[in-house]
């Protein structure tokens, strides 16, 4: 009889089928874990160096560049090579139009170096130092029509100075009037007009005292007629009144042609009115390069030259009365 072979029972197919899904769940769960502890070794470890990029400076004169320069990684500008290009490009004098003005400038290489250098590692652009040194402005020279109408002859240079034309008689007629043409009474009680209101006195002289003139409001109001506002610069500091000519802006002064006569009287409101009768108006209209003030004197209808000094001590005289286009 043949042997027979004793098998035993296997699992049912449904445990085999449990059994192989728990091996395959096993085995992607340590391929997860092995990809999480790969992710969390990456995320530990430093990050590569940053290495910087070169930063550059640029320095332009107005709207132009007039040099680019790499600049070393954490090293600031050398001085000593920016100087020496700058000054091979920048042209040491430049001159300008505005309006009716021809303005000098110098470049300062020194102090573009020194802002050059103050931005340090970081680089960037820098607008290069320059300053005036020189102005003309283009007006015609005028001679007052009349012995005191010197204020009505210096507007009109001033006005011509904005591109304005309008003649001293005309202007002359538009000043407003204070008092009546010559004063009443005698002394220092007398009654006349107040130059600060009004034109004083007849423009050709004659009368019991010639006559006077007008100060800065009434000339400002005049102005305004013509659609020209002037700025009243009285008690400036000198170096205000030469900076507005050297960006090319003309300035009327009041002056003294002498320290006297002088004289006193009431105006019709009553306030005491003390005049110096050298009372003169100029135009300045340009500073020289040696720094000379050029002075349209309508008195002869000239172009003068005058020393800051001299325009100074006049100016003084008059209490430093002016008017800025």
């Amino acid at each position: 009889m043949p042997s027979q072979r004793l098998s035993t029972p296997g699992p049912p197919p449904a445990a085999q089928r449990r059994r192989r899904l728990i091996a395959i769940a096993a085995v992607l769960l340590s391929a997860g874990g092995a990809a999480a502890l790969a992710d969390r070794v990456g995320s530990s470890a430093p990050p590569a160096p940053r290495v910087p990029s070169a930063e550059s400076l640029e320095i332009v004169a107005g709207s132009r560049s007039v040099l680019r320069v790499k600049l070393r990684r954490g090293q600031p500008p050398d001085g000593d090579v920016l100087k020496r290009l700058l000054s091979a490009r920048l042209a040491r004098r430049i001159v300008a139009s505005r309006g009716r003005a021809r303005i000098s400038y110098r470049y300062d290489i020194d102090a573009t170096v020194r802002r050059a250098v103050l931005l340090g590692v970081e680089g960037g652009r820098v607008q290069a130092v320059r300053e005036r040194v020189s102005s003309r402005i283009l007006v015609p020279v005028v001679r007052q029509a009349q012995r005191n109408t010197c204020e009505s002859a210096a507007l009109e240079v001033l006005l011509a100075s904005t591109g304005i034309r309008v003649s001293q008689q005309r202007l002359q007629a538009a000043f407003p009037r204070s008092g009546s043409p010559d004063p009443q009474g005698t002394g220092p009680e007398r009654i006349w007009g107040d130059p600060d209101l009004g034109y004083v006195g007849r423009p050709d002289g004659g009368g019991v005292a010639g006559g006077f003139g007008v100060y800065p409001g009434p000339v400002a109001a005049t102005a305004r007629k013509y659609a020209r506002r002037l700025d009243d610069l009285t008690a400036s500091t000198p170096q205000r009144i030469y900076d507005r000519v050297l960006a090319g802006r003309a300035v009327m002064a009041w002056i003294g042609l002498s320290d006297g006569p002088t004289g006193t009287w009431r105006s019709p409101q009553g306030k005491r009115i003390e005049a110096n009768f050298g009372e003169h108006t100029v135009v300045l209209t340009g500073i020289t390069p040696n720094g000379d003030l050029q002075v349209v004197n309508p008195l002869q209808g000239t172009l003068e030259q005058w020393s800051r000094g001299r325009f100074e001590a006049a100016w003084r005289l008059l209490d430093r009365r002016a008017l800025g286009a």
